[in-house]
């Protein structure tokens, strides 16, 4: 059995597709928070069919209107983040791994969509689970835990499921090998 860090904070939580068929199917999540009260996250790898301008009151004439919102999970639509790498910025908001930041601000959001050199996702929503809610997912071998945190997975443009794909082969060992000679990799 794979061993589970106590915290999950800053790893990817790659889901299981044989065991999550829900939302969560096929899906990579940043984990923002984990501690004995729940846990908090991000799924990556799940646009929506809104755009920024549609989401977004007020937005300013930017390059970036008709990119796409990510679903961020299915807790709480009103909650609008952005993941962004732009350190620069006046207020970056909280840093989940070294030099990617999470802001819920309009004025940061405002602030990394001027910008032609900072990478983003904004997202809809959340992921939460409850004190041990995670954990009992875990025992159930709905996810794999991932360190493999950087630019390269949390900002990429491309379909869901090469998303998740990608997560599990960086993963590397028997997920890599799944991945690569496997229709479905999650038959591991």
């Amino acid at each position: 059995m794979t061993e589970i860090p106590d915290s999950t904070r800053g790893k990817l939580l790659i889901s299981n597709s044989s065991v999550i068929q829900d939302f969560f199917h096929k899906s990579v999540v940043l984990m923002v928070d984990h501690d004995d009260d729940g846990a908090f996250g991000l799924v990556l790898n799940k646009p929506t069919d809104q755009t920024m301008e549609s989401l977004i009151k007020n937005l300013p004439d930017t390059v970036h209107a008709n990119k796409p919102v990510y679903a961020g999970g299915p807790v709480d639509n009103l909650f609008v983040s952005i993941l962004h790498n732009g350190k620069q910025t006046a207020d970056p908001g909280v840093e989940v791994v070294p030099g990617i930041y999470m802001a819920r601000s309009f004025d940061t959001m405002i602030e990394v969509l001027s910008s032609d050199n900072i990478q983003f996702r904004v997202l809809q929503g959340y992921a939460g689970w409850s004190s041990g809610q995670l954990e009992s997912e875990f025992d159930r071998l709905s996810w794999v835990v991932s360190d493999l945190v950087d630019d390269s997975v949390v900002f990429r443009e491309d379909d869901s499921e090469a998303i998740w794909r990608e997560a599990l082969r960086s993963k590397g060992g028997i997920y890599k090998y799944f991945v690569d000679h496997t229709k479905d990799p999650s038959l591991n």
